[in-house]
């Protein structure tokens, strides 16, 4: 059976990005965003480990950590200590105070899995969907189809590691830039089959990105689509006359539009 784990972190990129690698896993997921809510939820589902943020709003995870460890009625559960501070000494600090892991952000999507999965028992671990052998008889040395050249816009880098996360192990060779800027360094350099950006980009906005880059004739017809974490499509299915593609979405549905976008002719 898979793992319930329970996932304390109060910044929704994060979230999302080590909900979809645990999920990936087989793992069931239990997501909260406050320290206060993760002894509510440590009680109630006896999850068999807790990836607790240490900056939360309210008590940190130091502060919960304690209460947990302290509360008799709650079993000893594996706490591992996730943080984006990486200070000289902070590891031997979480450990110290009783963390049994401790995890750096931005986090790595091919070793983030496995770093929790060490704290679990055997059963648990062997027994994840994902690490089955592939049934295919497929030579080992056979690669994936290459199925475009995608360029990611955001500014977000945990954003640009979900959509890494999701496409590369489909056969497509992402690209990430920050900003306008670099992403138009980046097309004209090695022009993209397929532009995906987010409306969003600090400062400025992702329409702003796309008049560049229409405006280099090179780059003018490259396939180019919108990603909006907006929760209501007030703008409907297509912005400045590309679609708009609204998040979170789940992988299926993102290689789906994908794929739509990325014709025969824009893939050659």
């Amino acid at each position: 059976m898979p793992a319930t784990i329970l996932l304390v972190e109060d910044t929704p990129d994060n979230l999302k990005l080590m909900t979809y690698l645990l999920r990936a896993y087989g793992h069931t997921v239990l997501a909260v965003e406050s320290g206060e809510e993760a002894l509510a939820a440590a009680t109630t589902h006896r999850p068999d480990v807790v990836i607790m943020d240490i900056q939360l709003p309210g008590i940190d995870g130091y502060q919960a950590l304690q209460r947990l460890r302290a509360d008799p009625e709650r079993p000893a559960i594996p706490v591992i200590a996730v943080t984006a501070n990486a200070m000289v000494g902070n590891r031997d600090q979480a450990l110290a105070a009783g963390f049994d892991g401790y995890i750096t952000k931005p986090i790595n999507p091919t070793d983030f899995v496995p770093a929790i999965e060490a704290h679990l028992t055997a059963a648990l671990r062997g027994s994840q969907p994902a690490r089955k052998k592939p049934t295919t008889t497929a030579p080992k040395s056979e690669k994936l189809p290459q199925r475009g050249r995608i360029l990611a816009v955001d500014d977000r880098r945990a954003n640009l590691t979900l959509l890494r996360s999701v496409l590369q192990p489909r056969g497509y060779t992402v690209t990430c830039a920050a900003d306008s800027e670099q992403a138009l360094a980046l097309a004209r350099a090695d022009r993209p089959d397929l532009i995906l950006c987010d409306i969003h980009l600090g400062n400025k906005s992702g329409t702003e990105a796309l008049r560049q880059l229409r405006a280099v004739p090179e780059l003018a017809d490259v396939p180019f689509a919108f990603l909006s974490a907006t929760s209501v499509p007030s703008s409907g299915p297509v912005l400045d006359g590309v679609p708009v593609i609204y998040k979170p979405i789940e992988p299926e549905l993102l290689l789906s539009h994908v794929a739509a976008l990325l014709t025969p002719a824009s893939t050659g």
